[in-house]
């Protein structure tokens, strides 16, 4: 592929330099748009829609109506005093007038299109301030969703001797994983819950995907495998799930989890995207409760890392 004739471009919704809880070292964190599931819990709503979504903040809106005379979807209406927006007719616009028009600046939209080329050079000024270790993680939503995109960005750091890492849910075709495993050096991927009717309910897809892929990435990725567990009180935490899961990793041969407490700190996206957040009252994983999970993994000759303290 000659990338200086091709320049994919993709959508992206965040890009965090500096970060360290995704991979080795200090790393830049690329967060692509869309996501082929939608967790109850998830900390970035606004990376689940193919396309960037608009954010609305109420406290800094002046109320000058100028959106809706811009909207060419008439998806914007005032009642009682309150905006509201049809999320099904905005994500049909293309133009986004209305983003571009608020004297206020309350209207907002939380993704853009970037080409490889300038989502290269961003790395590229980067990469002075990661250390011997850092890299490039993509994340998301789901990065393997836009997968041209994500194998032209993969295949440029690639040849750069950048280390790379992917954060998945694995509920793609194959082949959009497969494309990428000579380009990865790290991934992490997500299991949620070992029941398929379970799964489905808290994340609107089904499991029987992302257990099958993960058995065929177990047995053809040469790269280090991290399985990542969210851990939701009440939903996963059970004796029964822990100990399917546990036998699931066994199965596939890896030796390595990381277990992610539930915790609230997307609450406010959900507000600005007129969505209703789950239930602030399911309370946070004790680290007593967490300690438990880990031994029970550390007896059966999983290495088990808690949240952010691993010793990536």
């Amino acid at each position: 592929m000659n990338t200086s004739e091709k320049h994919n471009t993709g959508y992206v919704f965040d890009i965090q330099g500096l970060s360290v809880n995704d991979g080795p070292g200090c790393r830049t964190s690329i967060f692509l748009q869309g996501c082929t599931m939608n967790c109850f819990w998830c900390s970035n709503p606004e990376g689940i829609s193919r396309s960037p979504s608009v954010m609305y903040s109420e406290n800094i809106c002046i109320m000058c109506e100028n959106c809706l005379e811009l909207c060419t979807q008439q998806a914007i209406r005032i009642v009682n005093g309150t905006h509201s927006v049809s999320r099904k007719l905005c994500e049909a616009c293309e133009n986004r007038t209305c983003v571009n028009e608020c004297y206020a600046e309350a209207l907002r939209l939380c993704g853009y299109n970037i080409t490889t080329t300038k989502l290269y050079e961003i790395i590229k000024r980067d990469r002075q301030y990661w250390g011997a270790n850092g890299g490039v993680t993509l994340t998301g939503g789901e990065p393997l969703l836009q997968i041209g995109f994500a194998t032209e960005i993969l295949s440029l750091c690639h040849k750069s001797y950048i280390h790379t890492v992917v954060e998945t849910c694995g509920n793609v075709p194959w082949s959009n994983l497969s494309d990428v495993l000579h380009l990865v050096d790290w991934i992490f991927y997500d299991i949620k819950h070992m029941n398929g009717d379970k799964h489905k309910i808290a994340t609107n897809a089904d499991n029987s995907l992302v257990l099958s892929n993960a058995k065929q990435l177990s047995d053809k990725f040469n790269g280090r495998l991290i399985f990542r567990i969210p851990l939701i009180p009440g939903y996963n935490d059970t004796e029964e799930n822990l100990e399917n899961t546990i036998s699931f990793v066994r199965e596939t041969g890896r030796k390595e989890v990381n277990i992610l407490p539930l915790h609230h700190l997307g609450k406010e996206k959900y507000k600005l995207l007129d969505r209703k957040y789950f239930d602030e009252s399911i309370s946070v994983p004790s680290g007593e409760n967490m300690l438990t999970i880990q031994k029970l993994f550390a007896a059966s000759s999983i290495t088990c890392y808690l949240g952010s303290q691993t010793p990536f």
